[in-house]
C-alpha cells in the first residue's frame, strides 16, 4: 500500500495574501532595469551553500519510496541586508541590496524567511541566473503576523534576492534562515523550474479536458500544499469546504498523514496553491500561474479515517474560490454511484480521475507501513479509478459522488507507474471523521455544523464575501528595536484595546468590515528611560549650532516641551526629571508614536508644517490590513539609548 504524498526529508539535518495571502504584485527588479545598467556595479559574488551529494539522496529515495521526497534542506543560514549582499544607491536616492547564493548542482532553491516586515514602499525580488523566472514584487502587503515567510523554489543553482527601498521610506526588516536544494530530477521540466510542473505522469488527465468539463465550479476549491517541516517540505492536496451557516470560513480538508511525514510542521509557511491548470487540455509549454496563501491553523485530524482539518489564513476577496459540499449520510456500498476526485499528482499542475463504479467500504483493515499504522476495517471507501491516475502529492484530495459532494479524502493505494493502472485507491471516509472523535479536536461536526443543524448533506458555494477583517502593525523604536507591552487602543467602528507582543507586534481581529477605524499607540511611563545628562549636552550643541542633531527623530525626541522647537527650556525640562525634580514631562508624554511611514519635507525642521498626528487611520474596511506599523520616539533621549519596552 502507498501512501501519496510527496515530501523532502533528510535525516538528521532535518529539516508554501489581503494581507495573508501571498501577494505578488509584479513587476522587474531594479538591477535587471536598462537605465540602471550604467549606475549600478556588478552583483556580488554569490554566498557559497554546501551542496548534498544527490546521487547518494537519489540511491537512498530509492530504498524509501514512501517518502518521494525532492529536496532537502542544507545547513542553516544568516541572511539579511545587514549580513550579507551589497548596497548600492540609485540616482535619486533610493537603494538597492543584492545578494546571490548559490549551491553547486542545485535544481532550485527555496527560500524560507524566519523575519519578512516589508515597509510602505520597499518591494523584494528574487530570480534566477538567467533572469527567465522572476518571483515578486512582494511588498507591505505580502507580510504576514508570524513574521515569517517563504518564495520558490527559484529555478537553478543560484538564486538573486534584490530589495529595493525609497529614500524617505523606513528600512526592511528580512531574514533568510533556511535554504532548501532542489536534487531530483524529477523536478526538470519543459520550463526549467524545479517546482514540479510537468512531473505528473503522461497518462494523468488534465482538470480542463473533456472529463473536467461538468467539474469546473468544484475544482475552484481544490488547492496544491507545499508542506514545510523542520526536517524538509513536501506536496499534498485539499480541498475547501463548505460549513452549514454558509460562511466564509476558509477551513480546507486534507489527509493526517500529510503532517505526519515530517517533523514538527510549520503551518505558518505551509504554502496553498489554487488554480494552478493547464488553460486548456493539452499540457502548456510554460507554467501557469497560482493564487496562493500562506499559513494556516490547524483545527483536527483523526488516524483512523486519515482526516485532517485546516483554516487558512484569510482568502482575498478576488480570488474567486469555490467551497465544495459535502454528504455524511451513514455509509452503504450503493451510496455512491460513482466518483471523481481532482487533484495535484506530484505537485504538478490540477487533475482529474473518475470512477464509473460504486464504491465500495473496504471491510478489511489496512496496514500502510512503518511509521502510518493501520487504518481498521471499514473505515474507508474503496475505488477503481477508470479514466486517470494518481501519484505521491495527491494524498487529501477530496472524493466526490455523483452529487458532486465530498464523501472522503484520498489516504493512499497501489497505481503502476509503467502501465499507468490503479488496482486500488482508499479514502478515509467522511461520515465517520464527522462525530466519531472524542472531541473537537478530532472531528469535523462542530467546525462544519457551527448551528449544529444535524443536517446530513451540505451544497457547496462560491466565496462569500467576507463580513469580518482584522488590523494588525508592529511597534519599533525609531531606530529599529521592537517595542513590547506598547498599549494600543481601536476606535470608531469598534473599541478594544490590546498590547504589543515581544516583538513589538498588535493584532485587533474580528473587526466589522465597511467602518472606519483609529489605531492609537500610547506609553507615559518611566520618563528617565534613556534620559542622561549626554542627552542634553548633545541637544545643546543643537541648540547652539555647534554640531545639529542628524536625524528629524531625534530633533523631536529632544522637543521635551512640546513646543514643536527645540530651545534651551527643553535642556531645562529634562535636566528636571534627571534630577527628581519633575516625575514627568508636564507638555508630552513619555514616548511619542508616529506612523512608521512618515516623512518629512525638511527633515533639518522636522515640525516644519505640523508634525503628523499619533495615530493611523484606516477608511472603509474591506479586507484583513497588516502594516499599521508605528515608530517610538522617547522624548529628551537623542542617542537612541531607551529601552524599547519601559
Amino acid at each position: 500500500m502507498q501512501i501519496l504524498y510527496r515530501f523532502s526529508v533528510i535525516p538528521a539535518l532535518l529539516c508554501t495574501l489581503s494581507a495573508t495571502a501571498q501577494i505578488s504584485e509584479g513587476g522587474t527588479p531594479p538591477g535587471l532595469l536598462p537605465e540602471n545598467a550604467a549606475v549600478l556595479p556588478p552583483l556580488p559574488d554569490p554566498i557559497a551553500l554546501d551542496a548534498p551529494d544527490a546521487k547518494k539522496l537519489l540511491a537512498d529515495d530509492a530504498q524509501h519510496p514512501e517518502r518521494s521526497r525532492f529536496a532537502v534542506p542544507l545547513a542553516p543560514v544568516d541572511i539579511s541586508p545587514a549580513t550579507a549582499g551589497a548596497w548600492s544607491t540609485l540616482p535619486g536616492g533610493d537603494r538597492v541590496w543584492r545578494c546571490a547564493l548559490k549551491a553547486p548542482k542545485a535544481l532550485g532553491l527555496l527560500l524560507l524567511f524566519d523575519r519578512f516586515s516589508l515597509p510602505a514602499g520597499s518591494r523584494l525580488f528574487a530570480y534566477s541566473s538567467d533572469k527567465q523566472q522572476v518571483l515578486g514584487a512582494y511588498t507591505q502587503a505580502s507580510c504576514l503576523p508570524s513574521g515569517q515567510f517563504l518564495i520558490g523554489p527559484v529555478s537553478g543553482e543560484v538564486a538573486m534576492l534584490e530589495l529595493y527601498e525609497p529614500a524617505s521610506g523606513d528600512a526592511a526588516d528580512i531574514h533568510l534562515n533556511r535554504v532548501d536544494f532542489v536534487y531530483d530530477p524529477a523536478g526538470i521540466n519543459p520550463a526549467g523550474t524545479p517546482e514540479d510542473f510537468g512531473d505528473a505522469l503522461a497518462c494523468n488527465i488534465n482538470v480542463n479536458c473533456a472529463l473536467g468539463q461538468n467539474w469546473q465550479t468544484e475544482k475552484r476549491s481544490v488547492g496544491r500544499i507545499l508542506m514545510i517541516f523542520s526536517n524538509g517540505a513536501g506536496w499534498c492536496t485539499g480541498n475547501l469546504i463548505a460549513n452549514t451557516a454558509g460562511s466564509a470560513e476558509p477551513y480546507f480538508l486534507t489527509a493526517h498523514h500529510c503532517q505526519i511525514i515530517g517533523n514538527t510542521p510549520n503551518f505558518a509557511q505551509w504554502r496553498f496553491d489554487f488554480d494552478y491548470e493547464a488553460p486548456t487540455c493539452p499540457n502548456p509549454a510554460t507554467e501557469p500561474a497560482k493564487k496562493s496563501i500562506l499559513g494556516c491553523q490547524r483545527m483536527a485530524f483523526r488516524d483512523e479515517t486519515d482526516f485532517m482539518l485546516l483554516k487558512l489564513n484569510p482568502i482575498p476577496a478576488g480570488y474567486n474560490l469555490y467551497f465544495s459540499g459535502w454528504n455524511r449520510t451513514p455509509a452503504t456500498n450503493n451510496l455512491v454511484q460513482n466518483s471523481t476526485f481532482i487533484h495535484h499528482p506530484s505537485g504538478d499542475i490540477k487533475k482529474i480521475s473518475r470512477d464509473n463504479d460504486p464504491a465500495t467500504i473496504f471491510a478489511q483493515t489496512i496496514d500502510w507501513g512503518p511509521g502510518f499504522g493501520i487504518s481498521p476495517a471499514n473505515t474507508h471507501w474503496r475505488t477503481v479509478t477508470d479514466e486517470g491516475i494518481y501519484q505521491p502529492g495527491s494524498s487529501g484530495c477530496a472524493l466526490y459522488d455523483q452529487n458532486k459532494r465530498i464523501v472522503g479524502q484520498l489516504h493512499g493505494g497501489n497505481f503502476d507507474p509503467v502501465n499507468c493502472t490503479v488496482s486500488g485507491a482508499w479514502f478515509g471516509r467522511f461520515d465517520i471523521s464527522w462525530d466519531q472523535g472524542a472531541s473537537s479536536a478530532s472531528r469535523l461536526r462542530e467546525w462544519l455544523d457551527p448551528n449544529n443543524t444535524n443536517a446530513l448533506t451540505q451544497n457547496g458555494y462560491a466565496q462569500p464575501a467576507p463580513t469580518l477583517a482584522s488590523i494588525s502593525g508592529n511597534i519599533s523604536t525609531h531606530w529599529g528595536a521592537a517595542m513590547p507591552n506598547v498599549p494600543v487602543q481601536l476606535s470608531g467602528g469598534a473599541t478594544a484595546s490590546v498590547r504589543t507582543d515581544a516583538s513589538g507586534n498588535f493584532t485587533f481581529p474580528n473587526l466589522p468590515l465597511g467602518q472606519n477605524y483609529t489605531v492609537t499607540p500610547a506609553r507615559d511611563t518611566n520618563d528617565l528611560n534613556g534620559v542622561s545628562t549626554f542627552d542634553l549636552s548633545v541637544i545643546n550643541k543643537h541648540v547652539l549650532g555647534v554640531e545639529s542633531l542628524d536625524s528629524p527623530w531625534k530633533i523631536i525626541a529632544a522637543d521635551a516641551n512640546g513646543s514643536n522647537s527645540v530651545t534651551t527650556i527643553d535642556i531645562v525640562e529634562g535636566r528636571k526629571v534627571i534630577l527628581g525634580i519633575n516625575a514627568d514631562f508636564p507638555a508630552v508624554p513619555a514616548w511619542r508614536f508616529f506612523p512608521a511611514n512618515t516623512t518629512f519635507a525638511n527633515p533639518a525642521n522636522p515640525f516644519s508644517g505640523g508634525l503628523p498626528a499619533g495615530n493611523i487611520q484606516i477608511t472603509n474596511l474591506q479586507q484583513n490590513t497588516t502594516g499599521v506599523n508605528f515608530k517610538g520616539v522617547k522624548v529628551a533621549d537623542v542617542n537612541n539609548n531607551a529601552q524599547g519596552g519601559g
